[in-house]
């Protein structure tokens, strides 16, 4: 129960409110930063970016307690009061919020990302395309392996982090309308979004080229345990093996769930066997993601378009949409004039779209957001 606030002594002065002062950068009107609050700096169509508290704030947000830092999190500081109050605002002025995420709201759960400092790319990584996948069925056993060395540590031993959590607490309570996400490691559902739009397709599903057969993963995967005992026995001993010396270096897991094996594994990887499809005996099977060349699935394009097309507020998170499936979806709300905000480490394509840029950890940062944006809608403060 909430008690009755008592009014203000008449001999007790009122305690003068601490003005806040941010460095800010500006996209839009850097001239009229100043000393000003979040509400104007967003009304202004102001980018907090890496905001820095140069005054007294009146309150702090907690600081999110977090393990050690992982290998996949790139290094950054806790979000300031500036930053989760112009993101909660943000949140709680929509009434239908469009949030899209990417490789950044998992790196968290240990998942690698592409673009970070930490990232894949970053390492001279270059994904396996659609047409090379098509091209030969060396290519085909050479994903396969990788795939199924990586399968344990991706999908099975990965959790949801506070950003997966956040989100879908905010999904029950209505602050998100729909949520669309790039990432294929299935989070989102795990956390609780079970509607959450997969807009690249997800690992935890296989598809048959030839005749469009849907099975689920773990199927899969134990068939290619079966059909592979000698790779299967040498990816366990190198799970054993801290140093992964079992299958002569399995090295950094990728944000697909693959990983790079030594150029020594290559004889092992020629045996690799790949199943045919259990429905139409012929293939190839491949995992229902979107491969680098490909094309996003019709019915999926479909569904994305209807949720940027009626959003009234777009919130990009842990993503640089550098891919057109996503950059679209936040350039044709921009067009229609719906604000974007955008929550993710470092430069992104939608950056001179959106009113808002926080550069701070997802895990760290939304839920402080949720908390605010609710206590916003509740009390108006």
């Amino acid at each position: 129960l909430l008690g009755e606030r008592s009014a203000p002594s008449a001999t007790r002065p009122r305690r003068k409110r601490p003005r806040r002062v941010f460095a800010v950068r500006s996209i839009r009107d850097a001239s009229r930063a100043g000393a000003m609050s979040a509400a104007p700096l967003f009304a202004r169509g102001l980018v907090v970016a890496s905001a820095v508290e140069i005054g007294p704030v009146s309150k702090k947000p907690r600081p999110a307690t977090s393990p050690r830092r992982l290998p996949t999190v790139p290094d950054c500081g806790p979000p300031t009061a500036a930053e989760v109050d112009a993101l909660a605002e943000f949140v709680a002025r929509a009434d239908r919020l469009l949030v899209i995420t990417g490789a950044g709201a998992s790196t968290e759960s240990n998942v690698p990302d592409y673009r970070s400092p930490n990232g894949a790319y970053s390492t001279g990584f270059k994904p396996m395309t659609h047409q090379e996948f098509m091209r030969s069925e060396q290519n085909q056993k050479r994903y396969w392996a990788r795939s199924f060395a990586g399968w344990r540590a991706f999908a099975e031993r990965t959790v949801p982090n506070a950003a997966h959590h956040a989100l879908a607490d905010a999904q029950r309570h209505g602050q998100v309308w729909r949520l669309i996400t790039q990432n294929v490691d299935r989070l989102h559902h795990a956390a609780g979004s079970e509607d959450a739009l997969e807009l690249h397709g997800t690992t935890h599903e296989t598809v048959c080229v030839a005749c469009g057969d849907v099975r689920d993963r773990r199927r899969f995967q134990q068939e290619l345990r079966t059909l592979n005992p000698r790779f299967t026995e040498a990816v366990d001993a190198s799970e054993r093996n801290a140093h992964g010396k079992g299958i002569n270096g399995i090295n950094q897991t990728r944000p697909d769930g693959d990983v790079e094996l030594a150029s020594a594994s290559a004889a092992i990887v020629n045996d690799f066997v790949v199943p045919r499809c259990a429905r139409c005996g012929k293939g190839p099977v491949k995992p229902r993601v979107v491969f680098f060349g490909d094309a996003v699935e019709p019915a999926t394009h479909h569904a994305a378009t209807s949720m940027s097309d009626g959003a009234d507020a777009v919130l990009v998170v842990g993503s640089s949409v550098s891919t057109f499936s996503a950059f679209r979806l936040v350039r044709d709300a921009a067009r229609r004039n719906v604000p974007v905000a955008i929550l993710t480490i470092g430069e992104t394509r939608a950056d001179a779209l959106a009113e808002i840029k926080v550069e701070r950890l997802a895990g760290q940062t939304l839920p402080l957001v949720v908390e605010r944006a609710r206590a916003l809608e509740m009390y108006g403060y």
